[in-house]
């Protein structure tokens, strides 16, 4: 059986250009890979291929450092609050 595997996440710094709204949903998205990553991993572990585990483990935690940088990006561009 051959599994797909994804390019992993480089580091970058979240664009600052975009607007809080747009921040938040970009953490969710990478959550949302990340939560995908995590579940291949276990099927990977089940599936005896700890090699392919060990890859897409590297791609969540890739994911979720990006996730945290658009969380502190959202939270430095929120308006203060009235």
């Amino acid at each position: 059986m051959t599994f797909e595997t994804k390019t992993p996440v480089t580091a970058a710094p979240a664009p600052t250009l975009l607007k809080p709204e747009q921040h938040h949903s970009k953490a969710a998205e990478h959550l949302e890979l990340a939560a995908k990553s995590h579940k291949e991993v276990a099927k990977l572990i089940t599936a005896n291929d700890h090699t392919g585990a060990q890859a897409h483990d590297k791609v969540a935690q890739e994911h979720l450092m990006h996730a945290q940088t658009h969380a502190e990006a959202a939270k430095k561009a929120m308006p203060a609050a009235k």
